[in-house]
């Protein structure tokens, strides 16, 4: 059956993360605390399905709410045309503006997700993120990028260039894993990355409270005391989530 084979494929996936990618979840974690006990940001950046990992960890119930996501015109479907995201994440001028249009600082976190790793925007991103010092995690297919080459003008993909941390989300060429009508279907690359987010957060959230510090992690404002609990956060991260 289609789904049992879909379901085997996504849960070897996860397998594999947690066997094989933990030392870099965890290393991401670190990363991430030190910032946090210095008073940085922690962005997350996807060029368009993979910015949906930064819409799953931000504002969140269970997630931290120390992520600040970069959604940009033109590399997401909820502003844009689909046809006009592919080109835009071949624009690498757009990359590198899109750097000099953030807040991100030196001693900053970034989360950078990227399936194939190749496309221009985010390898641009990447290296405008390095440039400034700011702490670089990327999430990507070590497969897919090993299969195709760069089609950013260095000829790098985002293994290239040394990030702080690299964690293999394991998806295949093409992001599909199972075959319909000899069509290729199933996409793992969502799942997976959203699996890794949030075991680089509950990682967070694990190592704040050993040091005896209260994680900020949102509650449902579905359950009674969900409200209350969130109240302090939305008042702490105002800026990030708050109308001007």
């Amino acid at each position: 059956m289609l789904q049992e084979e879909y379901l085997e494929k996504i849960v070897e996936k996860l397998k594999k993360i947690v066997q094989s990618e933990t030392s870099s979840i965890e290393k991401s974690a670190d990363i991430i605390v030190k910032a946090y006990l210095n008073d940085k940001k922690v962005y997350v950046f996807g060029c368009n399905h993979s910015a949906i990992l930064a819409q799953e960890v931000f504002y969140r119930a269970g997630s931290l709410a120390i992520y600040i996501p970069i959604f940009s015109p033109g590399l997401n479907f909820i502003d844009t045309k689909p046809v006009l995201t592919t080109y835009m994440e071949r624009n690498e001028r757009m990359g590198e503006d899109l750097v000099k249009s953030s807040k991100i600082k030196e001693g900053d976190v970034v989360i950078l997700a990227s399936t194939s790793g190749r496309n221009p925007v985010p390898v641009a991103f990447a290296l405008g993120v390095k440039k400034i010092g700011a702490s670089l995690i990327v999430i990507t297919s070590k497969k897919f990028s090993s299969s195709l080459p760069s089609r950013h003008s260095s000829g790098k993909k985002l293994m290239d260039i040394s990030p702080d941390v690299i964690i293999d989300n394991y998806a295949d060429l093409g992001d599909v894993s199972v075959r319909v009508s000899g069509k290729g279907m199933g996409p793992t690359s969502t799942i997976t990355g959203v699996f890794i987010m949030h075991l680089i957060s509950m990682n967070v959230a694990k190592r704040l409270s050993d040091k005896g510090i209260d994680p900020p992690v949102f509650m449902s404002s579905n359950v009674p005391e969900g409200d209350e609990i969130n109240e302090e956060l939305l008042e702490r991260y105002e800026d990030v989530l708050k109308l001007p």
